[in-house]
This record gives structure tokens, sequence and C-alpha cells, in this order.
């Protein structure tokens, strides 16, 4: 009984020790899996703002130069008005004296 008790320890002991590294390895395996897909996910999530971002960037250049012509052509018309104005009135004048 003593011998068969000793066997079994010894037999249980070995199975363990055998399957521990195999255990060791896949939990290794599935560590690393899950690292590599975080990385990727965070990869592709930095990428989506970075592209968002510029996008939003454009948008306001764009705007911002569509706001900068306009005043600029506005500020053209009148400068032109004026000048119209400025000239049609000296002309009145020298004709009147």
């Amino acid at each position: 009984m003593k011998k068969f008790r000793l066997l079994l320890t010894a037999l249980g002991a070995l199975t363990f020790a055998t399957l521990t590294p195999l255990a060791h390895a896949d939990f290794a395996e599935g560590a690393h899996q899950f690292k590599t897909d975080v990385k990727t996910a965070g990869k592709e999530t930095g990428h989506a703002i970075a592209h968002g971002a510029r996008a939003v960037g454009h948008g306001a250049k764009t705007a911002g130069h569509a706001v900068a012509h306009g005043a600029k052509s506005a500020g053209h018309a009148i400068a032109n008005t004026t000048s119209h104005g400025y000239h049609a009135t000296k002309q009145w004048v020298k004709e009147k004296t």
C-alpha cells in the first residue's frame, strides 16, 4: 500500500512537472497576443484621432482663408468706391468753381 501511494505521488509529481511548462507557455502566448492586440488597437485609435484632427485643421484653415479673402475683397471695394467718390466730388467742385 505504501509503495502504491509513493508511486501514485511520484506519478502525480511527474505529471505536474511535465504539464507546468506547457501551461506556462500557453499563458505566455496568450499574454503576448493580448499585448499585441492592445498595441494595434492603440495605434489605430491614435491614427484615427490624428486624421480627424488634421481634417478639422484643414477645414479651419480653408474657412480662415475664405474669411480673409472676403474681408480683403470688401476692403478693396470700399477703397475703390471711396476713390471714385473722392474723384467725382473733386471733379464736381472743379466744374462749379
